[in-house]
Order: C-alpha cells, then structure tokens, then sequence
C-alpha cells in the first residue's frame, strides 16, 4: 500500500535543482548543478490542475475531521494538529508538486545568481492578505523573520529557516534571499514557510493571519473551526467549494464512526487498524497522503541510565519492530531501523537491519552497562496526539520487561504531549518525526531529534562530528557529496541510538467518494483550493 507514495519519493530531485522554474508535469527530476542557474519565468497556472477528472463543481460545505487538537492558527508550526489545514489558510512563496518540483504561488519567478548565494523572487502582483492588505516584499522579510524567532515562530522548522541569512526587498514585488553557501534546501523552506499579515499575527490564537483560500470565520478551540472561501483569492475562480470545516474528534472509534453515517465528508490520521476495513468499503475511498511524511521513533533523553551508550543500544536490539508493523500499524509500512524512509535517496539499504530484535544481545549490552538487573523510568506517549503511539509505547514496555526494564506509560493529552516533547521533558518517549520524505537535510533541519545540545535539542547530546557533517551537506548541490556525509550521518545515529526508527508514519486520509481533486503536501495537508464535491 506504500509503494505508489514512496515511488513518488523515489524520483525527488538532489536538491530541488535549482536551475529553471520548472514547467507543471515534470518528465525527469532535475539533476544536480554545480552553480544553480537562472530560472525561467513559469507559467502561472502551473500550480493549480484538479487531481480528479471531470469539470469541477463549484459551490458546497467540506466537513473534515480528524483525532488531533490544534494549538492556535500559527502556519509555520509544523505541530500534527495543524498539519491537515495549513494548505488552506496559508499562502506560500513556491508549491511543490508530487515530484518535489517547485510550482510558482506568490512568487511568480526566481533566478538564482551564478554563485548561488542570492535568489531572486520575483512576486505576484495582486495577492491579498485576508485583512485586504496587498501583498509586497515587506512581508516576505516579516514573516521570514517571525517564522525563525524561537518565540514566536516554528519549533520544527528554525534551523532550515535560518539557512536564509537575510531578505532584501529591491522593490515592491521583489525580493532577495542570501546564502553564505549555496542552499539545496531553500525550495523545502519556501514551501513551509507560509506568508503572513503582519496586522494580523496578533490574533493567530483565534484567526488566522494568512492570504489562503479560505478563512477562518469561527473557531470553538477544542472542537472546531469553520472556513469561507477568500473572495479575492488571487487564483481568480478558486476555490471551488464555499466552505471547509475542521473538526476534532479524539475518539478513533467515534472519528470512524462520523465518518461511515457521513457526519463527516472526510477524516485524516484515524487509526491505522482502521484502514484496511475502510479500504473495502465501496463508498469510500483511503488514500496515504503523501506517503511516510515521517518517522515513528522511540527517543530517550541524556540522562540517568541513558547516558550509556550501552543501555541506549540494548533497548535498541530490543524493540519488536515487526510486530509493531504488523498489529500497530496493521502492515500499512514496513518496518525499518534508519531514519529516512525507503524511498529517499538517503536510504542506505545495507544498512538495514543493523538492529533486529535481539533479546540476548540486548542483555548482555545491559551487563556490561551496569543494568542487568534492570532499572525502572518513565515511556512518554499521546493516542490523542497520534493514535498509533499507545499501541507503539504498548509493545516497548512489554519487550523492556524482559531485560527488567520497568517503563511506566505516560499517555498524556496531545497538548500536554507536544509541551513536553518540545522542552525535553522526558526520559523515554513514543514519537513520530516529519520531512522525512522532503529532501534528507530538510529532515535533519526540521526535526527537533536532530537538533544539538547548543541548538536546545530536546535529547541532550553534543556530537561534533554529527553536527559537522549535518551542517556540511547543506552548502553543497552535488548529490553524490552530500550523500556521502548522509551516510556517515545514519552510521552515527545507528551507532549513538538516541533515536530509534521503528517505521515509517503513513497518516491516511479517507473520504466520501464523492469527495474529489484532492492532493497532498508533503506533510499531507489538503490543499483545499483544488477540492469540490461531486453531489
């Protein structure tokens, strides 16, 4: 069930080539470039074709819902309760198609200069902020600004933010990026970093700030949220639909439920014990999102027993990743030990399997540690943040009991649950990472696993040679250079275990099957703008 997504993974380009704005169907993966080049100016209908066929509707109410609750309206927070709505609120600089190829959205063009170290947007005139504010390169500078503030911007995503040393706006409807090297995951950036009205930011704890095709109308934190069509969309007859509805329901079971006695037109993240059921019913239609978005994990902090290298590696040999592919996940992926999927070009395939479940091995790590006998310490997890992490944190406790490993199960609220994560409040944690299916340095950049002690990173470890490494292969464009540091980078993650892969996080969306032109963005967003019914 995995395999359409991740051959569409498995044609992303070394670094999106930044060479030409490419044109909308893309017949080969850019390769590599030595300098980027200039680009040429995109068709401006290149981002927008309906993935289903017929002539769009226009006109009708959407109702979605999913398991997960959201913070607030902040669109550069890559949290798993703001995931599935980003896409219609927000407007973005570039759009990646399925192949990982730059569509132009408010930016029209780009060029790169012949060092690479300046790209040039060129803006579309026109766009409008939901205040009625026009949109100019002021507020490119701003919200790259507020998406890197650790105060107010992305936890997820500041590292990759901050590869953009500064925003020149020449004029209005122009704006330069500056490198101190050549940026093979600017386009990843540009796609996540979405545009907001400085007017508005104030008020993202209720409304949205952005320049979308909906916007936010009504919102009663903890249930719902309700959207309208943006009548001065800069897409001129788009949207189709008159108005989305972001539900949440806790409950897998309930969520499920809405679902079948169509309550609900669509749900997103459901239980994957859910899906196979759902798959064969006639009047529904499950699909994989944009495939293993990300990663589930076992991570444990720098601390106590965990310090030892030894202890971090038992649990390691310990895990039954099989049988949480198989009763978790419901053989939806398959499991894994590295930490790209299959899939990315960072997947290094003879090194799977560095880890089995190996319970001998485990132990006798233990005994050289010091823990034969075990110690007692805490398993962090949130079902509500993320059904599978409950029946992920399950099987762990029962495979640390056998090396006398007692690890009490903390199922927390999912706002609880992303609190603690993010402030490295936790001795063992279930968890799942994104951008894993992005370029590989988007991953390193946008997930909190990987960030370093100096960088506040939730686990607590300082690996120069990590860090070195990681922060190499984003300032070169050749592919086979930067995959050379990725490997060693997946050997050093292997060997320290901090972070434990078990497998890839396929978030299922299911609908009505009269639900149609639905697409993905690589963390599985609904782009919205492209979706009508067909009723």
């Amino acid at each position: 069930m995995a395999a359409a997504p991740l051959l569409a993974a498995c044609q992303q380009p070394a670094a999106p080539a930044p060479t030409t704005a490419p044109a909308a169907k893309a017949t080969e993966a850019p390769k590599p470039a030595a300098t980027p080049a200039p680009a040429a100016t995109p068709a401006a209908a290149a981002t927008q074709a309906p993935a289903a066929a017929g002539t769009p509707k226009k006109g009708g109410r959407l109702t979605l819902a999913r398991p997960i609750n959201m913070k607030d309206f902040n669109g550069v927070d890559l949290a798993r309760g703001n995931m599935s709505w980003l896409k219609s609120l927000y407007g973005y600089l570039v759009r990646l198609d399925k192949d990982l190829n730059p569509q132009p959205e408010h930016a029209e063009s780009w060029q790169f200069s012949p060092d690479g170290l300046t790209m040039t947007l060129k803006l579309r005139q026109g766009v409008k902020f939901h205040s009625g504010r026009d949109f100019t390169s002021e507020d490119v500078v701003f919200s790259w600004q507020f998406a890197k503030d650790p105060t107010t911007g992305s936890p997820q995503m500041r590292q990759l933010f901050g590869l953009i040393k500064d925003v020149k706006t020449p004029d209005k409807y122009t704006a330069e990026l500056k490198f101190d090297a050549p940026n093979p995951l600017v386009f990843d950036a540009l796609d996540t970093l979405c545009m907001f009205d400085k007017t508005a930011v104030d008020k993202i704890s209720t409304r949205d700030a952005g320049s979308g095709p909906f916007m936010v109308t009504n919102y009663v934190p903890g249930q719902e949220f309700v959207a309208k069509r943006f009548p001065d969309y800069w897409q001129k007859g788009q949207p189709y639909l008159d108005e989305v509805t972001f539900k949440t329901i806790p409950d897998p079971a309930t969520l499920v439920i809405n679902l079948e006695t169509k309550a609900v037109d669509g749900i997103w993240s459901m239980a994957l014990t859910d899906v196979p059921r759902l798959k064969g019913i006639s009047t529904l239609v499950a699909e994989p999102g944009a495939g293993a978005q990300g990663m589930f994990q076992v991570m444990v902090k720098n601390k106590g027993p965990f310090e030892k290298k030894k202890v971090r590696q038992a649990i390691n040999w310990a895990i039954d990743r099989g049988r949480v592919a198989k009763q978790v996940l419901s053989g939806t992926v398959e499991h894994t030990c590295l930490m790209w999927p299959r899939g990315s070009w960072a997947y290094f395939s003879d090194l799977e399997g560095s880890y089995k479940y190996d319970l001998e091995k485990s132990k006798q790590l233990l005994a050289e540690a010091g823990f034969a006998n075990g110690f007692d310490t805490t398993l962090l997890c949130s079902q509500k943040a993320n059904p599978p992490l409950l029946g992920i944190a399950q099987i762990v406790q029962a495979d640390l009991a056998k090396l006398k490993i007692n690890a009490k199960i903390e199922d927390v609220e999912a706002t609880v649950y992303e609190g603690r994560t993010t402030k490295g409040e936790f001795e063992m944690v279930a968890h799942n990472y994104g951008r894993a299916n992005r370029d590989p340095g988007s991953t390193l950049a946008g997930a909190i696993v990987f960030y370093n002690k100096d960088q506040n990173g939730v686990v607590g470890f300082d690996l120069p040679e990590f860090v070195k490494l990681r922060d190499e292969a984003v300032k070169v464009l050749d592919r086979d250079k930067r995959k050379v540091n990725y490997r060693k980078i997946q050997e050093i993650i292997l060997d320290e275990s901090f972070q434990m892969p078990i497998a890839g996080n396929q978030s299922y969306w299911v609908y009505q099957n009269y639900v149609k032109g639905q697409s993905y963005s690589r963390e599985s967003s609904l782009f919205t703008v492209d979706m009508w019914l067909d009723k």
